[in-house]
């Protein structure tokens, strides 16, 4: 039986080179300081595994029409077996990458592992932000509730405030009078399952690529120390962060329901729309330009943010330091996080 299966996995190696390239990956030099600090990016990737897995349950009785949509929700939620478990991983786990991959930025920003050559790195990273905030973006609207309607009327007035480029967002959204209809809500969905996913998809692979290529970042005292292995300390480490995450993301599926209010409803103009929890900075930030400088907090100040985020490798070209003597970098993180929880108090 041994010899049989040794056989298939060596004709299995041959035909795919798939053997070679896990032992390769498990057998990955890493620096000696490598630790849990480094986990955040396995804990990413394991839910975005959830998000599509969960996203594509939840599409075989999802119906993506006005209307439909919701009452298609609240059969998965009441009728289907499993259903408000499913819809609650999907929900939550949509939070959970957020803050994960947050937390994953802030530890690379930290360590400097932003600095040549792996400066693309950091900049796919970046993107893969955006991506997971536009699903956050997209998956807003598909619930069909009151709240998803009149939240993605005011994502449609803002886009309108794109200077030269507010129309051609309004019509690639299939919404050019900044309202919700069939071919709005189809583009979301769209966006959402099939276009979003893939892009992710492709730059998640491109991510770890350029992580094997350029390698983990040491610490400064580190970098004449003998490396280690990725298997068996640091997979060890992943897996057992991933295996955390699973279980709060579980327990929070079956403890806390997904919020559902009721059918959307057009004409309800004195609905107050409260975006997700990771949008509140910028609903906050709306209301501190009024009038004609609302374009400031609308597009303004969030282009000059993910600009600041792209150019950081070229921005701090100093000498590598140790993370605990990195006063510029511990200072910017602490005042943005500062600065990021009193909008998102301010605007709960």
């Amino acid at each position: 039986m041994k010899a049989s299966f040794g056989k298939m996995a060596a004709w299995l190696d041959d035909r795919t080179g798939l053997l070679t390239a896990v032992n390769n990956f498990l057998d990955e030099e890493i620096p000696a300081s490598s630790g849990w600090h480094q986990v955040f990016g396995s804990v990413a990737l394991f839910l975005f595994l959830v998000q599509v897995f969960t996203g594509i349950l939840l599409a075989f009785n999802y119906v993506p029409q006005p209307g439909s949509s919701y009452f298609s929700l609240q059969y998965i939620i009441n009728d289907l077996t499993g259903g408000r478990i499913i819809r609650g991983l999907h929900h939550w786990a949509a939070s959970m990458m957020v803050v994960v991959v947050v937390l994953h930025m802030i530890q690379v920003a930290l360590w400097g592992a932003y600095r040549r050559p792996r400066e693309t790195t950091w900049m796919v990273g970046v993107v893969l932000l955006l991506l997971v905030l536009g699903f956050g973006l997209t998956g807003y609207l598909l619930p069909g509730d009151n709240r998803a309607y009149w939240s993605t009327v005011v994502t449609l007035q803002v886009s309108v405030l794109a200077p030269g480029a507010g129309d051609f967002l309004l019509r690639l959204l299939g919404s050019p009078g900044a309202t919700v209809g069939i071919s709005t809500f189809s583009r979301f969905y769209a966006l959402h399952v099939m276009v979003l996913p893939a892009l992710t998809a492709v730059l998640i692979v491109l991510h770890v690529y350029l992580v094997l290529r350029h390698g983990v970042t040491p610490n400064p005292d580190d970098v004449n120390k003998p490396s280690k292995k990725f298997y068996p300390e640091q997979a060890f480490r992943d897996t057992m962060a991933v295996f955390a995450a699973f279980v709060v993301l579980f327990i929070m599926a079956v403890a806390l329901d997904a919020p559902l209010e009721r059918a959307a409803d057009p004409t309800d103009k004195t609905y107050i729309p409260r975006p997700e929890w990771y949008f509140l900075f910028l609903f906050q930030l709306l209301k501190l330009f009024q009038g004609s400088l609302e374009v400031i907090g609308a597009v303004i100040l969030p282009t000059l943010a993910i600009a600041a985020l792209f150019l950081v490798p070229f921005l701090d070209r100093g000498q590598a330091k140790r993370v605990g003597k990195r006063t510029v970098a511990w200072s910017i993180v602490t005042i943005a996080a500062a600065g990021w929880t009193t909008l998102t108090i301010g605007g709960s």
